[in-house]
């Protein structure tokens, strides 16, 4: 879960990460309630990259021309998403940008601590950027180690190492894949402000992550309303263009079937992996999802049977084939209780084809590919 700047900024000033006193809008006449001294910087909050060049940063001398910015600001779309809200902050006065950031490297197997002495866009695929391996625990050496690297003065350290200290400290209880600082700048005067934020929540914690509960539908700016409702409901799906709707338990499967569709001349509508031991209900949440889209002219399902009952899913097919008496559904149900599977859907508009690539054939067929 990608949280935006202001919440990004919230959660490192809870830190005591020192961060620019700022105000959120989300309608342009709130602008007039301002408490901030002019010049003011305007900014989207977006959920993707670019938006500095996409014109979603805007600088204003005073409130008239702050209300027409936030205006047109607030019908600002950057690389397909809406802008949601707007930070607006004082204007700092900039003597040296650096760029911070802490993440996983699955490649070093261990977390890093990355840092720059200069900061800006795409600044962390530079050559420029130092990386400290943390092999083990976090000491506060590490750190220190990182801005040394950079190039800070012995003053400058001091002051930075506590920010990166705060900010490792917040990755680690937080269950984050990146905590990132972009810039962090250092004032006219000799301060340190952290001018742009970025975090990323693993999803796969937020379970256990109470500071999070309600979080996560605030922040799906990215999916299709199908695509919300199945992250919502538990479900991965991924929608595609083609008209074969693919229902699979298992990542694997989902994309071996997927490029079988592909193989045989078709066009998959879709990902949607129903996980390990989908019963009933969770079968036919996928259905009815695949199903509500008009482009899918065939479902083909492909269930391995081992957590996952065959007869639970046979039970969600046969309820779905008899309210949706027109939609075509070819089945490949092998494993767990596959017998009982074929007993349920007998009698229904269901197609049962033991053999992947005969099921898929006869999908490609019926969803008009060929």
């Amino acid at each position: 879960m990608k949280l935006f700047e202001f919440e990004a900024k919230t959660i490192m000033g809870s830190a005591g990460i020192p961060i620019p006193q700022g105000q959120v809008i989300k309608v342009a006449e709130e602008v007039f309630n301002l408490k901030l001294n002019f010049p003011i910087v305007i900014k989207c909050q977006v959920q993707t990259g670019g938006r500095g060049k996409a014109g979603g940063v805007k600088f204003a001398n005073n409130i008239d021309e702050a209300y027409e910015l936030c205006k047109q600001l607030l019908k600002l779309e950057i690389n397909g998403i809406k802008t949601s809200s707007l930070l607006i902050e004082p204007k700092t006065e900039i003597e040296k940008e650096l760029y911070i950031a802490i993440t996983l490297d699955r490649s070093k197997k261990c977390h890093i601590l990355l840092g720059s002495g200069e900061g800006g866009v795409e600044i962390e695929s530079s050559g420029k950027v130092k990386i400290v391996r943390v092999k083990s625990e976090y000491k506060p050496y590490l750190g220190r180690k990182l801005l040394s690297n950079i190039g800070l003065s012995k003053k400058q350290l001091i002051q930075a190492s506590e920010i990166i200290n705060k900010l490792y400290f917040l990755y680690e209880t937080h269950d984050m894949d990146l905590a990132e600082i972009n810039p962090l700048v250092i004032t006219k005067s000799g301060n340190f402000i952290a001018l742009d934020g970025k975090m990323t929540i693993n999803d796969d914690a937020l379970g256990r992550q109470p500071f999070f509960n309600g979080w996560e539908v605030n922040h799906l700016t990215d999916l299709t309303s199908r695509e919300l409702k199945a992250k919502i409901a538990g479900l991965n799906l991924v929608e595609l263009s083609g008209r074969v709707g693919i229902i699979c338990n298992g990542a694997g499967l989902t994309m071996a079937t997927m490029d079988l569709v592909k193989t045989h001349g078709g066009e998959p509508a879709n990902f949607l992996d129903v996980g390990g031991g989908a019963d009933m209900s969770k079968v036919i949440r996928a259905l009815k999802l695949v199903g509500d889209n008009s482009s899918v002219k065939v479902i083909l399902v492909n269930i391995l049977g081992g957590i996952t009952a065959c007869d639970e899913v046979a039970k969600a097919l046969k309820v779905f084939a008899n309210e949706n008496p027109d939609r075509k559904l070819i089945v490949r149900l092998l494993g767990n209780n596959q017998e009982k599977a074929k007993e349920i859907m007998k009698g229904t508009n269901i197609k049962s084809i033991d053999d992947l690539n005969e099921a898929v054939k006869e999908a490609v067929i019926s969803g008009g590919n060929l």
